[in-house]
C-alpha cells in the first residue's frame, strides 16, 4: 500500500487522487490481516497530503467465551495527514520546515522519492480497531463453568450454578425491576 505521490504534490493545491485496496494482505505485529479492502483519497494541501480511507478486513483471533478460532471483520475509517520529507515540489509552503521536523510520527513522512506507505497507519488502526473480546458468533454460548465442555457443540447436563449468596441481593433487584416495569 505504497503510492507515489509526486504528481499530486507538485499539482494545484486542493487537487485530489482516488485509490481503491482491493483484497491485500498485512502482517503488523501479531496480527496479520486478509482481505483489506476500501477506498483511499489524497488531498494535497499547503504543506501535507491529507489522506482519508474506509477500510475493510478481516482477521483470525480466539473466541473468548468457546476459545475456538474466530474470524473477526474490522472496520476503520481514518483521515491522517502525512509530511513530505522532499520541499522541491510543494509550493506555499510559508516558511515551514519539510525535513520531517514538524511530524512527530515517522510513519506519517512521505520520503524522499516522495512514496507514501498506507502500511504503519492501516496496521495500528486496524490493530485497534479488533474488538477487545472477539467471538465466533453473537449467539456463542462459550465454555460450561462446571463440566468445561463447549456448549456450542455438546448441550451439558450441568444444573444451573446456584447464587452465590452473596449476590443473592442482586439478584433480587432484577426481579423487583421487572414489576416495577408491567
Amino acid at each position: 500500500m505504497i503510492y507515489n505521490v509526486a504528481g499530486l504534490m507538485s499539482g494545484e493545491l486542493g487537487e485530489s487522487r482516488q485509490h481503491e485496496i482491493e483484497n491485500e494482505r498485512l502482517a503488523f505485529g501479531e496480527s496479520s490481516f486478509t482481505e483489506i479492502s476500501g477506498p483511499v483519497r489524497m488531498i494535497r494541501t499547503d504543506r501535507t497530503v491529507l489522506v482519508t480511507v474506509d477500510i475493510e478486513a478481516v482477521t483470525h483471533d480466539t473466541c473468548s467465551r468457546c476459545l475456538e478460532p474466530a474470524t473477526v471483520n474490522v472496520s476503520v475509517a481514518l483521515e491522517e495527514e502525512f509530511t513530505p520529507k522532499n520541499a522541491d515540489l510543494m509550493d506555499g509552503l510559508n516558511g515551514h520546515s519539510q525535513d520531517g521536523d514538524d511530524c512527530f510520527d515517522p510513519a506519517l513522512l512521505i520520503d524522499e522519492q516522495n512514496f507514501l506507505d498506507l502500511s504503519e497507519v492501516l496496521g495500528q488502526a486496524l490493530t485497534g480497531a479488533i474488538r477487545i473480546a472477539p467471538l465466533c458468533m453473537d449467539a456463542c454460548l462459550g465454555i460450561c463453568p462446571v463440566c468445561a465442555v463447549n456448549r456450542n457443540e455438546i448441550q451439558c447436563s450441568c444444573a444451573e450454578s446456584p447464587i452465590d449468596p452473596r449476590w443473592k441481593v442482586l439478584a433480587g433487584l432484577t426481579e423487583r425491576g421487572a414489576e416495577f416495569s408491567s
